[in-house]
């Protein structure tokens, strides 16, 4: 029989690991040299939106998980495995950052005339390398919380 709990968290987990990749995009298609052959090209436009709605997807599937993580197994953590539950919260926020920085980036990209300020497009490619980062962080977070056995 198929626990769909386990399904859905495998789900969020593999949908985090492409939201990571997928952030990376923006931040590569966002450099200097790239924007000043042809400025800001539809295919970085969509980039920039399809990461932000993945990573948005990924957080919230997450925040979908998290009500039954707190009745039975933050409980569990907290009694057998304490620095791994502390682990599991610091995964919680860091993810939550990652998705900020993303929207962040993406109101740059979209907001006024962005293509006419190459200082937005440099700070919208940090936010998005900065979101890559932390979406990298909280996969490796997460899987050194779901690798914990705790009895």
């Amino acid at each position: 029989m198929i626990d769909l709990v386990t399904l859905a968290r495998t789900l969020h987990g593999h949908l985090g690991l492409l939201a990571a990749i997928a952030l990376l995009h923006p931040a590569i298609t966002l450099r200097p040299a790239r924007m000043a052959q042809a400025g800001l090209r539809p295919g970085t436009r969509w980039s920039v939106a399809l990461a932000t709605a993945l990573v948005t997807a990924t957080v919230s599937a997450g925040w979908g998980l998290y009500p039954g993580y707190r009745a039975v197994d933050k409980p569990r953590l907290l009694r057998g495995a304490f620095e791994v539950a502390l682990l599991f919260e610091t995964k919680e926020h860091l993810a939550f950052y990652a998705m900020v920085l993303a929207w962040g980036g993406c109101a740059l990209v979209f907001g006024p005339a962005p293509a006419s300020s190459p200082a937005a497009r440099r700070i919208a490619r940090l936010f998005f390398g900065a979101s890559a980062a932390l979406a990298v962080t909280v996969g490796v977070l997460g899987s050194v919380v779901a690798s914990a056995s705790v009895g």
